[in-house]
């Protein structure tokens, strides 16, 4: 494949993105994880949603490093984002502002977020409240109890 494709990284959704695929599209970089997430040339499909919702159950601050994540970090990650997109598909995804599927239906998962757009609010394993900050240009919302830097 050719053109602007040729750079889409895995889908997370598909076959292809094994345990092991994952490792070697991460391991080692240097950059924070919530914007090597949302950076397609890694894996594609992941919106800031569902990367603030993956970090979340994975335990993971949204301004850590890449390569400061243990194996297991990176394995609770990979694990929580697929399940993540997994139960957002179920749902129909998530209509947080005016999305609607193809046949004009609004998803439901914005109903099961921990923690994205729920700034203020209480944590639902911890009761410390959610902070919303700004990470790689993107709101960003995360506890600071579950998810330590």
């Amino acid at each position: 494949m050719t053109g602007p494709l040729a750079k889409l990284g895995l889908e997370p959704l598909s076959d292809a993105f094994t345990w092991k695929a994952f490792q070697a599209a991460i391991l080692g970089r240097t950059t924070k994880i919530k914007p090597l997430l949302l950076n397609q040339e890694y894996i594609v499909g992941l919106g800031n949603i569902y990367v603030d919702e993956s970090l979340y159950s994975s335990g993971i601050h949204p301004e850590r490093t890449v390569n400061t994540l243990s194996g297991k970090e990176m394995r609770r990650l990979y694990d929580a984002i697929r399940q993540t997109l997994h139960d957002a598909v179920k749902a129909g995804g998530s209509s947080v502002k005016s999305y609607v599927d193809g046949q004009g239906e609004q998803g439901t998962y914005q109903y099961q977020l921990r923690v994205y757009g729920r700034r203020d609010q209480p944590c639902v394993q911890c009761d410390r409240l959610i902070v919303k900050t700004i990470v790689a240009s993107r709101g960003t919302h995360y506890c600071p109890q579950c998810q330590p830097l």
